[in-house]
């Protein structure tokens, strides 16, 4: 069944339904995808999937959902279902009406389709990056590259009618030595042209070859140098914090923040629907506002939460283009760049740590910003602006509202960072936070 069809089979049984309001948004992915281990390629795989997300409103009772399979009888039984739960639903006294345009949405001139299926230029990277890591000090790499196009279709009630692509290229490269230290490098971007595997290449194989032989490290607070892939990890947070919807559930650390000093001065951070080089570009929300630039903290003063039309209501403000299928989201996050070298922020630090890599951040308390997360790959102590030696082992405990108050640098290069550590795409400096609490992982 082609996409037209389908579309036609949803809208005219959401309009037998005599909904208030609804909304269904319909994307197809294609991915391909390289897997490489022990410096070979051993897996070249492509898949494609269609869903259909929808949004029900009638008499102010919402429901959402998504389907996947998509034969005309599964469509109208998930409708009907869909339809039920809405009714069985409470009144939301928030609710309200989805926007009716009409809008003048950015042409998107970010997508080079020419770019699509590009297999020649994919295996290049993953070559490229296995020999430079290898040239590097690694002696096994392993990783993938991720190639993906999105196409969606968002049809809504109010007569809005607009689609939208993206595209998104994702190298991940991890480099071992015979000692078992090991390296991690990463390069993504929408333009295949300016992915660099030659940098993942090198910084993964470097950091494995400087890593061998880790010692232990005592427990403390220091000042860390956070790499972008790590930083990302922590600003990412800012951005779902900075939603209205997360401070209206009581999940935020922004909650009754807005104009109040957040973050260190240097700081300054935005959400971007539609960057340049960004990772996931969209033109338009799922309720088809068009997304925008939205300053969330400037230079260190929190400006701004993140909308979409119900939170926007309720706020006495205007959307700022954020809609997810029910609650306002982050598209990409842009945090402002420095004054410093990555090599001036290094000799900044007389007893600190390098941390290059992190895995399995998890909040204790998202209303706090309390989390903990384990660095991996390779860490460093620094010694009087100077790496001294490798280290392994330890967990870093902190709270976000303390960590962007005590940023000290923001480095001058920035870098864009997506992977599955940091869902949200985020164009992110390296950062130096002080004092930051560590102890030894379990």
């Amino acid at each position: 069944m082609n996409l037209n069809n389908i579309l036609s089979i949803v809208e005219n049984k959401i309009s037998s339904l005599n909904c208030d309001d609804y909304s269904f948004l319909l994307s197809k992915e294609h991915e391909d995808l390289i897997r490489f281990s022990n410096n070979s390629i051993n897996v070249f795989d492509n898949t494609e999937n269609i869903a259909i997300e929808i949004y029900l409103g009638k008499d102010k009772k919402r429901a959402s959902g998504v389907v996947y399979n998509l034969d005309e009888t599964s469509i109208i039984n998930y409708l009907d279902s869909l339809f039920q739960y809405c009714n069985d639903s409470p009144m939301n006294n928030d609710y309200t009406h989805l926007p009716s345009g009409p809008f003048t949405y950015e042409i998107n001139k970010h997508i080079n389709i020419d770019q699509i299926n590009n297999y020649e230029s994919i295996i290049d990277h993953v070559e490229n990056s296995i020999n430079f890591a290898l040239q590097y000090g690694a002696s096994r790499v392993c990783g993938s590259f991720t190639s993906r196009i999105s196409e969606i279709i968002l049809i809504t009630s109010t007569g809005i009618e607009s689609n939208d692509e993206s595209i998104t290229n994702l190298l991940n490269i991890r480099a071992f030595t015979e000692s078992k230290s090991s390296g991690h490098g990463l390069s993504c971007s929408s333009s295949i042209d300016d992915i660099d595997s030659e940098k993942a290449g090198i910084d993964a194989g470097d950091y494995a070859k400087s890593s061998i032989n880790p010692k232990q490290c005592n427990p403390g607070k220091y000042d860390i140098l956070f790499t972008p892939t790590v930083a990302a990890d922590i600003f990412q947070f800012v951005g779902h914090a900075a939603s209205a919807d997360s401070v209206d559930s009581g999940d935020s650390f922004f909650a009754n923040k807005i104009n109040f000093k957040v973050s260190s001065d240097d700081l300054s951070l935005s959400d971007v629907g539609n960057p340049k080089n960004g990772i996931y570009q969209r033109i338009f929300d799922d309720e088809g506002t068009p997304t925008q630039s939205t300053k969330i903290i400037d230079n260190g003063i929190l400006t701004n939460y993140l909308h979409n039309i119900t939170t926007s209501n309720k706020y006495g403000v205007k959307s700022t283009g954020n809609a997810g299928i029910m609650a306002p989201f982050c598209w990409n996050i842009d945090v402002s760049s420095g004054n410093t070298t990555f090599e001036e922020q290094l000799s900044s630090i007389n007893n600190g740590l390098l941390i290059t890599n992190n895995w399995y951040t998890r909040f204790q308390n998202p209303a706090a910003g309390s989390y903990s997360t384990v660095p991996r790959d390779a860490c460093f102590i620094i010694e009087n602006g100077k790496i001294s030696s490798p280290i392994h082992g330890i967990r870093i405990s902190d709270d976000i509202p303390r960590q962007l108050l005590n940023i000290d640098s923001l480095s001058q290069t920035r870098k864009w960072i997506n992977w599955w550590e940091v869902e949200t795409p985020v164009l992110s400096p390296s950062i130096v936070i002080k004092n930051v609490p560590v102890t030894r992982s379990t």
